[in-house]
């Protein structure tokens, strides 16, 4: 993380107070970033905003993908035009480089409206992209890049001609008075820096943040990859990846494509238990064979790793109490003992004396775990604050951080996990932005809309 940090602050350097001088665009590639919305939440129009103050330099598109007018969205997305001055089509005299637009997909029939609404979009790009070797960059609408992330990831991809595309990855960041059901949703998503970041070239997709070269999805979608996300689509990072890996294309997460992602602080029960359905809900979707074997090894690996942390943890937590009671009632007997004139001597700590090993062992696990997972969240958050040195929102202090509600939540997480995936694994419906979806054979179809 260190090394990301320095190199977070080479890139900054070329920032210099926001203004940033770019090579010729003929470095610099266009590019088309396609974003399906539904709503506008709280924090929707600080994310809108940070991105069309990306620092480029060249042809940049946003694409903002409704499934229909009357979506909230569209009036913000409309207020925010006439705000910031981008250019749209049709309105000559707006600021140059930095285009936006919104697209109405329409309601899907076969597939999750992500996966519809990410079709449309793409489908929606200038053939222009694909034609000068230029990028789609596909994201999730509360996802907040930095100002140079952009450039970064394409630079990225420009010295790596081999490699297929390129992804990032979250780092949940809760709110002051944060719900337990909020830090039970960090819980859940914070083994993913472990996947992301071992290694610049991965084999997992993030799809929050997917740069993807335009001209193997433009035109007329030559590698498939819309048919597949189209065709019974629901997880549109987990078929990508699946694509990957089956065609041996390779996959970059860079260091410093790591990205504050705010938390709902009053998250109830029942929304995170939504959440975490519709998370687990995925691993049993898949387009072809080799998609499904990928998805149900994650899917048994996963709940075997959650019970191998929490049973063991379980066992020693019980043992320690369990010892320190009884050293307790050891020392209230000494002391009693002790006002007769008798001596005790050190029986009543021999229960703390003869701690199991492994219980030992296990507690040291969890401190050794509980100053790495501190230290990393400092380091993460120090490189939020230079690859963002003026963030429309406000930098996250670690004082924010509850970490003994985090830990309770890691167990919890963890136990309430393998139950929650069998009972995904053989109901076959999950609600997701108010659609009832159906699985069957992998795929699934949009049943009710509420």
């Amino acid at each position: 993380m260190g090394g990301a940090v320095r190199r977070a602050a080479a890139s900054q350097a070329r920032l210099r107070c926001g203004s940033y001088t770019h090579p010729s665009p003929a470095v610099l590639p266009p590019v088309c970033a396609v974003m399906p919305v539904k709503g506008c939440r709280p924090h929707s129009l600080n994310n809108w905003k940070s991105l069309l103050d990306l620092q480029y330099g060249a042809d940049l598109e946003f694409v903002f993908v409704v499934e229909s007018r009357e979506d909230a969205a569209v009036s913000a997305l409309e207020e925010l035009l006439n705000q910031t001055g981008c250019e749209a089509p049709g309105a000559p005299g707006r600021k140059t480089g930095v285009k936006m637009r919104v697209v109405v997909a329409g309601l899907a029939q076969s597939c999750s409206q992500k996966a519809h609404n990410l079709c449309a979009g793409i489908e929606s790009c200038d053939p222009r992209v694909a034609r000068e070797q230029g990028y789609i960059l596909c994201l999730d609408d509360d996802v907040a890049l930095h100002p140079g992330s952009l450039r970064d990831l394409v630079e990225d991809l420009q010295r790596r001609p081999d490699v297929f595309m390129a992804t990032g990855y979250p780092y949940d960041v809760p709110p002051p008075g944060s719900s337990f059901a909020a830090y039970l949703a960090l819980a859940y998503h914070l083994p993913l820096l472990i996947a992301f970041s071992i290694a610049p070239d991965t084999a997992f997709v993030w799809g929050g943040c997917m740069l993807l070269r335009a001209d193997r999805l433009l035109p007329g979608d030559p590698g498939g990859l819309l048919r597949a996300w189209r065709n019974g689509g629901y997880s549109d990072d987990l078929i990508l990846a699946s694509y990957c890996t089956e065609r041996r294309l390779g996959i970059r997460v860079p260091p410093f494509a790591i990205f504050p992602q705010r938390l709902d602080a009053s998250m109830t029960w029942a929304a995170w238990l939504n959440y975490l359905h519709r998370q687990l809900f995925v691993l049993d979707t898949y387009t072809n064979e080799h998609n499904r074997k990928t998805n149900h090894t994650m899917m048994w690996l996963h709940s075997i790793l959650s019970w191998l942390l929490v049973l063991p943890s379980l066992a020693a937590l019980l043992t320690l109490v369990t010892q320190f009671c009884k050293a307790l009632v050891g020392l209230a007997i000494a002391a009693a003992v002790g006002r007769h004139g008798l001596v005790a001597g050190t029986a009543p700590l021999l229960p703390l004396l003869q701690l199991p090993g492994g219980a030992v062992a296990v507690a040291a696990g969890w401190a050794a775990a509980h100053c790495a997972l501190v230290f990393m969240t400092a380091e993460i958050l120090a490189l939020f604050r230079v690859l963002s040195p003026n963030p429309v929102v406000q930098h996250v202090p670690l004082s924010w951080f509850r970490w003994g509600r985090l830990w309770a939540a890691m167990m919890l997480s963890n136990a309430v996990l393998p139950v929650v995936m069998t009972y995904t694994y053989f109901v076959p419906t999950v609600v997701w932005g108010g659609v009832v979806y159906r699985k069957r054979g992998g795929r699934v179809t949009p049943i009710c809309r509420r």
